[in-house]
């Protein structure tokens, strides 16, 4: 078992992991499938997903194949929703504490300008912004939204834009009245 792995095990909250993976194992009794024959692998490969890693980092931090990263998360799809729940509430609450530190900071600031040369409160609303991120991504609401507009084109623009010329010149043509003027 390698360092990492043995310090991710270290935690009671990793040892949950771990747990589950054996169980898992002995449920199905199937000796070919990673849970059985590398738990720490499959463990540290479970946490990382819920932690939102994508399936190529987790395969590369932990050494397994990406069709194994795959097969982990259908067999373990439930504990992962659960797990990230779990973390999304650990993130929100996180972002919550940096953001009362960011308005604190601002109150020092405001008080005591000297401070400014001190400390940066970007990284504040830096950190504020990703445990955000992670907190809505991890409870699966949108990160990013993009809105599809359809309207008329340029060409159709000068189009309606000469027709409303041509109705005014019109409407102005037919009020017009003529008139001579004597002198």
């Amino acid at each position: 078992m390698s360092e990492t792995s043995s310090q991710m095990l270290d935690c009671p909250e990793n040892q949950e992991w771990f747990a589950e993976v054996m169980r898992r194992a002995e449920e199905h009794g199937n000796r070919q499938r990673v849970e059985f024959w590398n738990p720490q692998a499959a463990a540290k490969c479970l946490w990382l997903l819920a932690q939102g890693k994508s399936i190529k980092s987790t395969s590369e931090i932990t050494g397994l194949a990406r069709d194994t990263v795959r097969s982990l998360m259908w067999r373990h799809s439930d504990t992962l929703e659960t797990k990230r729940k779990e973390f999304s509430q650990k993130y929100a609450m996180a972002a919550e504490t940096y953001t009362d530190l960011l308005f604190a900071k601002a109150d020092q600031l405001s008080d005591d300008p000297e401070q400014l040369k001190n400390i940066s409160p970007d990284r504040l609303a830096i950190t504020v912004g990703v445990l955000t991120d992670k907190s809505m991504q991890l409870s699966g609401m949108a990160t990013a939204v993009v809105e599809h507009r359809q309207g008329a084109s340029i060409d159709d623009a000068a189009k309606m834009i000469a027709e409303a010329k041509s109705r005014i010149a019109s409407k102005v043509k037919a009020k017009a009245v003529e008139a001579e003027i004597v002198a």
